[in-house]
């Protein structure tokens, strides 16, 4: 899925803005979104509430799944919460001070989402993607590593499939895509991406719940959730069914038919889904309703580092500072 670019003119000595007064209003409803400690929970209402979002949420599933198409590491990446939030805290660590081991199990341990005990198979895993390379140790004598070239740009292309999504709702995302090579941009938005999302996650994990026993601890089964999310259009998630084949979405995401056939079958014992006589899955109200909730927090960050991207002088914000109402943090992006 391709992301279309409206025209914004940025000056060389920041954002400088010359537009007409819809381009204005754009820039305003943008910021409308920014909060100094990461998003309201009303923000959530408002964004599923939104007369664009099945539209956005669609798009943000279908774009992160072609984006994983594209790139082999970052589908690994793509393939479980752990995973995708290990990637997310590498980046983040490396953007605020530097990333060892010690820092990455201390942010672990801070979430409440990762045990301190994963954090150096993680790790491990980001050196076998070829996404962290060592630079060394630090002045304690602790191993320093950094992300690499392939690292920075499978980070940006996932950041350019999230926000071409967003864009949706708010336009004036262009400003953040047109800026998005830029080695600052995306440090910007890795650090409050990690900041908003160590935010939630202190104040309720819900890694117990259903929905991430399920499918987002699972091995593919964010993929799985992307693939119902990109099915149909309006309303979203889709309340038709949905072709489904074990062998087919195995084959796709490269794992066995066995582990596809046990997930589903646990997705309709929690009565998440339901089958055709075909084979077709139909989504019940329980899932759907997950699905879109993730969905809606999901875009309610993203305009939300958008729009604080867009004001530099905000000071980052302290995980202790925030409070959240106990629903379930979203795990992309």
């Amino acid at each position: 899925m391709s992301v279309h670019h409206c025209t914004f003119l940025i000056g060389c000595g920041g954002i400088e803005l010359q537009q007409g007064a819809d381009e204005r209003t754009d820039i305003a409803s943008l910021l409308s979104w920014a909060e100094e400690g990461g998003p309201a929970v009303e923000n959530y209402s408002r964004m599923s509430s939104h007369t664009r979002f099945d539209r956005a949420a669609h798009a943000l599933a279908a774009n992160m799944l072609e984006a994983g198409a594209e790139n082999e590491a970052l589908d690994g990446i793509f393939k479980d919460a752990g995973r995708y939030v290990c990637a997310m805290w590498a980046m983040y660590a490396h953007v605020t001070g530097g990333l060892t081991l010690p820092r990455l199990k201390e942010i672990c341990a801070t979430s409440g989402l990762l045990s301190p005990g994963r954090a150096r198979a993680l790790l491990l895993y980001l050196r076998y993607l070829g996404y962290v390379e060592s630079a060394g140790r630090n002045g304690n004598k602790l191993a320093h590593y950094v992300p690499t070239e392939d690292f920075l740009r499978a980070w940006r292309k996932h950041f350019r499939a999230a926000l071409g999504a967003a864009r949706v709702i708010e336009p004036a995302v262009d400003l953040i895509l047109q800026q998005l090579d830029e080695p600052a941009t995306l440090e910007t938005l890795a650090r409050l991406q990690g900041e908003e999302f160590l935010a939630a996650t202190r104040g309720s994990p819900a890694t117990d719940a259903p929905y991430f026993r399920v499918f987002l601890n699972r091995y593919a089964g964010i993929q799985i959730i992307m693939c119902f999310g990109a099915e149909g259009s309006e309303p979203f998630p889709t309340r038709e069914p949905i072709a489904f084949s074990t062998a087919a979405i195995a084959k796709r995401f490269r794992v066995s038919r066995i582990h596809i056939k046990r997930m589903m079958d646990q997705a309709e014992r929690e009565g998440f889904v339901s089958r055709k006589g075909d084979g077709a899955i139909v989504l019940e109200e329980s899932l759907r309703a997950a699905i879109r909730e993730s969905y809606a927090m999901q875009l309610t960050r993203l305009l939300s580092q958008s729009a604080r991207a867009l004001s530099p002088s905000r000071e980052p914000l302290s995980p202790q500072e925030v409070s959240f109402s106990p629903v379930q943090p979203s795990l992309t992006p």
